[in-house]
């Protein structure tokens, strides 16, 4: 009986043992596997934005005066348009700087009047027949002579503006800047106006200018760099999410620019220049 009973506990025994070698794999401790940080792309150009604008001179930056002759024949000619591109960064919510490059307003203008016999040359005379001969011989021409001056302007400057909050839709700001401006005048005093005229089929007639250094009269010019500053205000109003329009006011001032003006027929110059103009602008985000 007792040997019965150890072959049912072997047997028993041998079935059980796998089961039990399972379910203690069954249990075995779990393996945690560390993961990699989600990636995290970096913004490139965030903060940075584009700018353009116009603006119009609405105060004349070149003082004159007309003349009342009625020999004279005045003419004038300018464009009070300005316009700058640059690039900006937003520094805060509140403050940004920019640099830019621009034009400023410029003119030309003369006083002319027509003078007879005042530009020397000569004409062609056929002096023989057979065979033909031609030869020069002093003459005169009826040309304008009068005096002309002109007046240009470009600038770099780094400025900073102030943004006060946005109040439905719009955020004043205020601001300024610093920069340098390349200014040139240039004028000419007695300039004559000769005109050549070819001589006929035969080689006679015309008229040859030959006082080249006289037709410019006295010329005078300075261009050079200047210190100049800016104060303005206006309102911006984000039309997309990277798109902006500014609407603004600003004074532009070159204290030490040199420029010719027309002072009741006299081309004098000036030092100082400055103007108040209007800006329309737009910017554009780099996000």
């Amino acid at each position: 009986m007792q040997f019965k009973l150890r072959i049912v506990l072997a047997l028993a025994a041998a079935v059980l043992l796998p089961q039990a070698s399972a379910l203690a794999a069954d249990y075995d401790p779990p393996i945690y596997v560390d993961q990699a940080p989600e990636y995290q792309p970096v913004e490139v150009g965030s903060g940075w934005y584009l700018r353009g604008d116009i603006g119009y001179a609405f105060s004349d930056p070149f003082k004159r005066e007309q003349g009342f002759t009625d020999t004279s024949n005045y003419e004038y000619s300018s464009h009070e348009f300005t316009g700058t591109v640059g690039v900006g960064y937003h520094l805060t919510d509140y403050l940004r700087t920019e640099l830019n490059f621009g034009i400023l307003p410029g003119n030309k203008f003369s006083d002319t009047v027509l003078v007879a016999n005042a530009c020397r040359g000569h004409t062609n005379v056929i002096v023989g027949t057979n065979p033909i001969v031609i030869q020069p011989v002093a003459a005169t021409q009826d040309c304008n002579v009068g005096n002309f001056g002109s007046n240009k302007a470009y600038t770099a400057m780094a400025n900073a503006y102030v943004d006060l909050g946005t109040y439905v839709g719009l955020t004043p700001y205020i601001g300024g800047g610093l920069g340098i401006a390349y200014t040139k005048y240039s004028k000419s005093i007695g300039k004559k106006d000769c005109k050549e005229v070819s001589p006929n089929s035969s080689g006679a007639g015309g008229f040859a200018c030959d006082d080249p250094a006289g037709y410019d009269g006295q010329v005078e010019s300075e261009a050079k760099f200047n210190f100049a500053y800016s104060l303005g205000a206006g309102l911006s109003y984000q039309m997309t999410k990277n798109v902006s329009l500014d609407l603004g006011y600003e004074y532009f001032a070159i204290p030490g620019a040199t420029y010719v003006a027309y002072d009741r027929g006299q081309f004098n110059t000036h030092k100082g220049l400055d103007y108040h103009q209007v800006k329309l602008g737009f910017r554009y985000d780099l996000w």
